[in-house]
């Protein structure tokens, strides 16, 4: 034998199975495919029909839809809108800082307990 040959490591043995061994393997094998196959059915046979009847109970007895609304008691709220300019933002601020007022959430106006603006000029 030569080291320097390159398929030298790449070398295999075929070896001769029996009979029986073969017969064995396939029987192994159908065993665990009949033994998956009832696992399956198994888990099928329980699952399912409480997966069926758990979508049946919500199906009757599940949330029910909202009344639908008749248009009496519909409030639509209808109003325009502009934009402010830099000048009239400008102007509203100057006037809140001499009247020492400013906004309050509900847009009415109320006195500062500051004296002067927290943030910038």
């Amino acid at each position: 034998m030569d080291p320097s040959h390159p398929y030298q490591s790449a070398r295999f043995t075929v070896r001769r199975i029996s009979g029986w061994q073969i017969a064995l393997g396939v029987a192994v094998m159908c065993a665990i495919g009949i033994a998956l196959a009832a696992v399956a059915a198994g888990v099928f046979l329980v699952v399912f029909p409480i997966v069926f009847l758990t979508g049946l109970a919500y199906r009757f007895f599940g949330p029910r839809r909202p009344v639908a609304r008749t248009r009496s008691d519909l409030t639509v709220i209808d109003a325009e809108y502009r934009e402010l300019s830099p000048e009239e933002v400008a102007r509203d601020a100057a006037r809140a800082d001499a009247t020492g007022t400013r906004p309050t959430e509900s847009g009415r106006f109320r006195p500062s307990p500051f004296p002067e603006r927290p943030y910038g000029p």
